[in-house]
C-alpha cells in the first residue's frame, strides 16, 4: 500500500471540497494538527444561499356551532 499516494489523493480531494465550500459561502477554520481534522470548524457566512422557509400550514377550520 502506498501511504504517501493515499495521503496526497485525500489532500487533493479535501482541497477541492474546501474550495467549493468557500465558493458557496462557507468559512473553514483549519486545525493545527492532522489529528484534529475531525474537529475542523465550518460555518456559514452571509454569502450562503438558503431556500426560503416554507409557509406555515393553514389552521384547520373550526366547525360551525
Amino acid at each position: 500500500m502506498d501511504h504517501e499516494k493515499n495521503i496526497r489523493a485525500a489532500a487533493e480531494k479535501l482541497q477541492s471540497a474546501i474550495a467549493e465550500g468557500r465558493k458557496a459561502g462557507l468559512s473553514i477554520a483549519w486545525p493545527g494538527r492532522p489529528e484534529d481534522l475531525g474537529a475542523i470548524a465550518i460555518s456559514e457566512t452571509v454569502k450562503v444561499k438558503r431556500p426560503a422557509p416554507a409557509a406555515p400550514a393553514a389552521a384547520p377550520a373550526k366547525p360551525a356551532t
